[in-house]
């Protein structure tokens, strides 16, 4: 169903922790700062005494500027670097969707994926399997930008590609009214967008270039059910053409261009 939200990152008590802590340190450090530079003027600034605790406060007051920049840095970079695996997370979530729903080669990038959309019909089926695929991409993207909105606010374009992918949550209704029109320009949105966040191709191939495309119902289910233990034949669903074979799931790693 694509990777969840979740993943790898501190927990929100983890982390209010580890914020209090660095909070404590250096106020600790502001405090001997200042006790220092104060006690420099009761003894005397001209002094050799003052004039050591003044070094020894303005000193250790730069250390702490030094270090809060450092970690200002460092964490920047963390949340940018938890934001781009968000965005591969949600990327390759919407990917299965589209490769269960038209098919295609079982590794593709944004171009191919953008050239699939530009191909889905007016009159494609969308299964129940189908739209869950999509429901969950929706709600996958709400997660993300309720949990790890610092995160996606630091990799510009990628907030509004996961708002569209969340009016995918709309089509949970089952005879939702939602167009298939709708869902492909929500999905061609949120790829473009997506594939600028990552540095990816946002230049579609025709969709009548693209191998293996087949957007019947029974060839949504062997997609959808590949790797899951089971397929439709195994519980007496009939063979499909050619043999019944079943097409692979997308590779979980990073899509290569086409």
């Amino acid at each position: 169903m694509g990777s969840r939200v979740s993943g790898r990152h501190p927990e929100p008590r983890t982390l209010l922790e580890k914020y209090v802590l660095r909070a404590i340190i250096a106020l600790g450090f502001l405090v001997v700062s200042t006790l220092m530079i104060w006690g420099a003027f009761l003894v005397g600034a001209d002094s050799n005494e003052g004039s050591l605790f003044i070094n020894l406060g303005t000193e250790i007051f730069g250390i702490l500027i030094t270090v809060a920049l450092v970690e200002w840095l460092f964490e920047r970079r963390r949340l940018q670097d938890r934001g781009r695996e968000l965005a591969w997370n949600v990327f390759h979530a919407l990917e299965r969707a589209v490769w269960v729903w038209q098919g295609g080669p079982s590794q593709m990038g944004t171009d191919a994926l953008l050239g699939l959309i530009h191909g889905i019909g007016k009159t494609d089926p969308l299964p129940q399997f189908t739209r869950t695929l999509l429901v969950n991409l929706g709600s996958q993207s709400r997660e993300a930008l309720d949990k790890e909105a610092p995160a996606i606010r630091l990799l510009p374009g990628m907030e509004p590609a996961l708002e569209d992918l969340t009016s995918l949550r709309s089509l949970s209704d089952g005879d939702s009214a939602v167009s298939i029109r709708m869902v492909t320009e929500v999905l061609e949105s949120a790829t473009s967008g997506l594939g600028r966040v990552l540095h990816l191709s946002t230049q579609p191939i025709p969709a009548a270039l693209i191998r293996y495309r087949d957007s019947t119902e029974r060839a949504q289910e062997e997609r959808y059910y590949a790797g899951k233990g089971w397929t439709p034949k195994a519980e007496g669903r009939g063979k499909s053409k050619g043999g019944g074979s079943h097409a692979s799931r997308p590779s979980s790693d990073r899509p290569r261009t086409a």
